[in-house]
């Protein structure tokens, strides 16, 4: 897979993402940061901007396209500036699969690489959130070795919360 910064460029792939997840009945884009309650333009401009600048509200965050060969397959958001507040309301990872992706293995290659990315950010853990009845993020978390702590309510809905703890690259080795 591919991850990059989305561009003025990628208007119609991006849009094709969204026309596909509504749809598919879903209003909400995960890890889209409020792609579609504002001007394009001034979406890709915050995005950039805010992976090298943080805002007051996000910090610092990396929200990347996800390609597998020339094809969009998700948004995947790395959020490693956050607030203690804000780490505990959105985690420091989102990510979501276009509909006709999912089921295929890519959030678990999506969360791996976010993890790996967090780890060169030298953070400890990452905490992430997903709805209790979502029951593929919670397979995807699980995998990448997400221990559940905490679930909540969140808008009249059940949410799980997730910790996983991040080694580091170095290994001791006894001679």
């Amino acid at each position: 897979m591919n991850y990059r910064l989305p561009t003025i460029n990628d208007y119609e792939i991006l849009k094709d993402y969204v026309e596909e997840h509504y749809s598919n009945h879903e209003r909400s884009i995960s890890a889209s940061l409020g792609m579609t309650n504002m001007k394009y333009e001034d979406w890709v401009n915050k995005v950039n901007r805010n992976s090298e600048k943080p805002d007051d509200e996000w910090g610092r965050y990396y929200l990347y396209l996800a390609f597998d060969e020339d094809k969009l397959i998700g948004l995947l958001n790395i959020r490693f500036d956050l607030t203690d507040n804000l780490k505990e309301l959105y985690g420091d990872i989102g990510y979501g699969v276009r509909p006709s992706e999912r089921r295929k293995g890519y959030a678990t290659k999506m969360l791996e690489y976010a993890l790996d990315v967090c780890r060169r950010k030298q953070m400890t853990e990452a905490i992430l959130g997903c709805y209790e009845n979502n029951y593929g993020s919670n397979k995807t978390i699980i995998k990448n070795g997400g221990i559940l702590y905490r679930t909540s309510y969140d808008e009249l809905k059940l949410s799980d919360e997730w910790t996983i703890k991040l080694k580091s690259n170095y290994y001791k080795i006894k001679l």
